[in-house]
């Protein structure tokens, strides 16, 4: 339970479609070699097999912000750095999130000065700002709580864009369990292209693949492995190793 990368797959947020331009600390720079890496992984992608699924895969494939983690104590991690885990910088105004009667984990805060900045076609993504994210991550909630599975109020975002020094490390509720606070980690961003995982909803409904088709088996071993082990960086074909990422 103190691991806190299995639960961040809540804050992956979604890009729509690939553009002429993108930006790097606020560079413009041409997309050229960009665009050659998609006109690469689609060449996988046809290698594969799976060449009649080109025309829905294509729009998949999507570049986000790799979040590389390092466990470190928050007494290192400045007030309003980027983090997962730890107590939250919060402004006073802001009350801690409850789901029902539990008081939710904290998860990660974002600082967007220190992403990466990636604009996508007609996306307006702002690079400014904190994003918070909570979860309700009792058991007693997610297995006896009825109202628990699908239903959004169980996490919450939170979004502050004033000044640093008017923010406060907060203590979580005494009520929260010890348990379900979770160890701090510092975060270092990289620029990374991504297509979706093989048990997700794009390749399920999107793609119309499933367990046991041929066609699925041609992504998950034989696409999926190729793009992996020449895009992601440290990839390991281990099941569920944790990997945080914003956008993609």
């Amino acid at each position: 339970m103190k691991s806190i990368q299995f639960i961040l797959l809540i804050f992956i947020l979604i890009l729509s479609g690939c553009g002429k331009k993108y930006t790097v600390n606020n560079d413009i720079e041409e997309v050229s070699s960009v665009m050659d890496a998609k006109d690469d992984i689609l060449s996988m992608f046809h290698k594969a097999g799976l060449e009649d699924y080109s025309e829905t895969f294509q729009s998949m494939i999507k570049p986000s912000i790799r979040l590389i983690t390092e466990r470190e104590s928050e007494k290192k991690i400045a007030i309003g750095q980027t983090k997962l885990g730890g107590q939250p910088d919060l402004p006073a105004n802001i009350e801690w999130p409850y789901w029902e009667e539990y008081p939710m984990s904290f998860i990660a805060q974002i600082n967007l000065q220190e992403m990466p900045n990636i604009q996508i076609d007609k996306d307006n993504l702002p690079t400014k700002g904190i994003i918070y994210f909570f979860y309700t991550s009792y058991p007693e909630a997610m297995y006896e709580e009825g109202s628990f599975d699908n239903n959004p109020k169980t996490s919450k975002v939170l979004f502050y864009d004033g000044e640093i020094n008017n923010l406060i490390r907060t203590q979580p509720p005494k009520k929260l369990l010890k348990e379900l606070q979770f160890f701090s980690a510092s975060v270092t961003p990289r620029l990374e292209w991504s297509v979706p995982e093989s048990d997700s909803f794009e390749v399920y409904k999107m793609l119309g693949l499933s367990w046991g088709d041929e066609n699925y088996d041609k992504y998950w071993e034989v696409f999926k492995e190729e793009f992996s082990k020449k895009y992601i960086e440290g990839y390991t074909s281990e099941f569920h190793v944790g990997m945080n990422r914003l956008y993609g």
